[in-house]
């Protein structure tokens, strides 16, 4: 039950682009979770994004041992 709702609490804040409503913050606290994790989950987000952008912006290379993960737009 409390990892179910720490995944939905992510990607709440993920599909709300930052923005869950008071319920939605209610709910992940209730469920025995702090409001020092949602700052955690902020930050895991942030550098997520960081590293994407970077990445795009310099078209960086896949490591080899990932290629098979590799994420092709269709």
């Amino acid at each position: 039950y409390k990892l179910a709702a720490l995944i939905q609490f992510v990607k709440i804040m993920v599909r709300k682009r930052g923005l869950p409503t008071k319920d939605d913050v209610e709910e992940f606290l209730s469920s025995g979770y702090s409001e020092q994790l949602i700052l955690e989950i902020i930050l895991a987000i942030s550098v997520k994004t960081i590293s994407n952008y970077s990445n795009h912006l310099f078209h960086t290379q896949l490591d080899d041992v990932f290629k098979s993960r590799e994420w092709k737009n269709k």
